[in-house]
């Protein structure tokens, strides 16, 4: 552009120009035009890709928090059947299962049995102090 203003600028005062440089001055216009545009448009695929880097962050911020969901669903699951097979452990328990008595359905001792020897295994003793 600095180029064509200064062709311009020698043909106002009047020295010769070729024949390549006088037919860049009559496109002098076209050639402002055309770079505006390209500036609009570097513009636009500019705000473009801000939108798209804030669209693929809100995404994964999003992704991340139902990811801690599913993992404290999962945390949630995991204490509770922990819990429900600590009681197993307690001697009233065991023989409310055994009797079948206040609302435990009949175990047989086998089967009780493996759900105490199971709890055991999976429920880490728990520190009553702490």
């Amino acid at each position: 552009q600095l180029k064509l203003e200064d062709y311009k600028d020698r043909l106002k005062k009047g020295e010769a120009l070729n024949q390549d440089q006088l037919e860049a001055v009559d496109k002098y216009d076209e050639v402002v035009h055309n770079l505006e545009f390209a500036k609009e448009l570097q513009k636009t695929f500019s705000g473009l890709s801000q939108d798209l880097l804030k669209a693929q962050k809100k995404a994964q911020r999003r992704e991340s928090l139902l990811k801690l969901e599913a993992e404290k669903k999962k945390l949630r699951t995991i204490l509770q059947v922990q819990y429900v097979l600590q009681n197993f452990t307690q001697e009233h328990v065991q023989k409310d299962f055994k009797g079948g008595v206040n609302g435990a359905i009949y175990l047989p001792s086998k089967e009780l049995d493996y759900l105490i020897r199971f709890a055991k295994l999976t429920c880490p003793e728990r520190n009553e102090n702490l």
